[in-house]
């Protein structure tokens, strides 16, 4: 019994290399949602350290329903987020609108990993000890630090909506007022050298986690109805799960 479980694990291994040796062969060019900088872009950074393999080229083409596209045009595979534990429902809605539009055809890899927002500022601000007086992300980033929000008497919030890694940039560049803070992933402060993290894991859940896939895609002869779409990104999302490799 004891022999039958270990060669059982074994061939469960095996066919997990075989599938990831597969992903090297065929992902010359990934396109990943949001940008540079991103969330997305730090989990699909995680997939490949994880599996040992050589990063395919990242073209970021914002919404989920753009990387579709872009995907299915050049024959590439898609990476996007599907769920993530803080939304109502789980599913990530930008999502559900694109599976409305493109049907998943095969799930090739996935990672669930935990999202840990940052406050960056301006190495300069932090030189001159410059209070904080304002807060720049996506819409969403900022609903989800509540918590640490309720130390400011009066923090002023900036939406950005093209997202955490453009709120980032404008802090970096100076095209925002001194005292402004980005709230997005660490990994930001390698990409714009100009940025300090001077805080981490700022958000209100604690056990913020989203699960992302890498996926091929084909685009619908007719967009499906959003109750279809939810059975179907439900379905990419159990297979996900068992290729999760968190």
């Amino acid at each position: 019994m004891k022999t039958r479980s270990i060669s059982y694990v074994g061939i469960i291994t095996l066919t997990s290399c075989l599938s990831f040796s597969v992903i090297a062969e065929t992902t010359s060019q990934v396109y990943v949602q949001a940008s540079e900088g991103s969330f997305n872009n730090a989990a699909i950074n995680q997939l490949y350290t994880k599996i040992n393999q050589q990063r395919p080229n990242y073209v970021f083409s914002g919404t989920p329903l753009q990387t579709f596209t872009a995907a299915e045009t050049h024959s590439a595979f898609a990476f996007t987020a599907l769920e993530n534990s803080t939304i109502k429902g789980n599913l990530v809605q930008a999502t559900l609108k694109a599976i409305q539009e493109y049907k998943v055809t095969e799930v090739k890899a996935a990672i669930r990993t935990p999202i840990e927002m940052c406050l960056l500022r301006s190495k300069t601000d932090v030189s001159a000890k410059q209070v904080l007086i304002q807060i720049a992300s996506h819409p969403a980033a900022l609903k989800q630090i509540d918590k640490w929000k309720s130390q400011y008497n009066a923090l002023e919030e900036l939406s950005i909506p093209k997202g955490t890694a453009e709120a980032a940039r404008m802090v970096a560049t100076g095209e925002l007022l001194s005292g402004t803070g980005a709230i997005g992933a660490c990994m930001l402060e390698d990409l714009y050298p100009q940025l300090v993290v001077t805080e981490k894991s700022i958000q209100d859940n604690k056990d913020n986690r989203t699960l992302f896939a890498l996926m091929k895609l084909t685009k619908r002869d007719l967009p499906i109805s959003e109750k279809r779409a939810n059975k179907e990104l439900r379905e990419v999302i159990l297979k996900s799960e068992k290729l999760n490799i968190d």
